[in-house]
């Protein structure tokens, strides 16, 4: 006697080929489906992180205000061998400060970090020789020590004391790939203003701005352009009405 079952004659098998296929197609339509899910997290996750980069260099910001009594650290238009609170020029030519970290760790505020990796938004892959660029984010350039007057009749804030807002006066953006160079980021400030420096949009269109309380915030652009590409000024219109009320105030 033979225990067990045995399969009758001509009982097909129990895996066959078509029904082999039909599983890899359902199995293709579930991942097609996941694939948008997984992007937009990878994409919330870049953003957190942008987030506290930013919140991080507020942080230096601030502790280096607290340390020379309430002076700002210094923000110069094309600031070269000299310490800012950032050094270096950054473009797509070559130039060695695309990739060189001295830029960062001999700057104002980098005692106040020590953390190279909170300069770069992991969203910016702009690399120069296979190497990825080491800033995303550039300072406002009403702020600091050593900057200009872009508009006349607008308020430079050297010291702590001259921002009246905080909380409405951002001091770091993530600026545009082809539009970054040097540390600062000018906004003109007058009634027919396009822009001068262009901000990223690594975030669904939008970028994050850490202001001068500590806070980030992030605003969804309406007209920028795309971070991958050139630049096709000029951009006017509700983006620089906005940056501007962000930027300073008169006099």
């Amino acid at each position: 006697m033979k225990c067990g079952v045995s399969r009758s004659q001509g009982q097909e098998e129990a895996f066959s080929r078509v029904d082999l296929l039909a599983l890899l197609a359902v199995l293709a339509l579930l991942v097609c489906l996941q694939l948008p899910a997984l992007a937009h997290n990878k994409g919330n996750s870049h953003r957190a992180v942008c987030v506290d980069n930013l919140r991080r260099l507020a942080l230096s910001w601030l502790m280096y205000a607290d340390d020379n009594r309430g002076r700002l650290a210094r923000n110069r238009d094309d600031a070269g061998p000299t310490n800012d609170w950032v050094a270096g020029w950054l473009d797509f030519a070559g130039r060695s400060d695309n990739t060189n970290l001295a830029t960062i760790t001999q700057a104002e505020l980098y005692p106040y970090n020590k953390a190279v990796e909170i300069y770069r938004c992991p969203d910016d892959l702009s690399a120069v020789r296979g190497e990825l660029r080491i800033r995303s984010y550039s300072m406002n350039g009403w702020v600091g020590e050593g900057t200009s007057e872009w508009t006349s009749g607008f308020q430079i804030m050297t010291n702590r004391s001259r921002i009246r807002q905080p909380d409405q006066t951002f001091v770091f953006i993530e600026e545009h790939p082809a539009s970054i160079n040097d540390g600062l980021f000018v906004v003109d400030m007058s009634a027919s203003a396009s822009l001068l420096d262009y901000p990223a949009s690594y975030h669904y269109s939008g970028a994050n701005l850490g202001f001068a309380d500590g806070s980030v915030v992030y605003h969804q652009w309406l007209s920028m352009p795309a971070t991958v590409g050139p630049i096709l000024p000029p951009i006017r219109g509700p983006d620089v009405t906005w940056l501007q009320s962000v930027t300073t105030y008169r006099k």
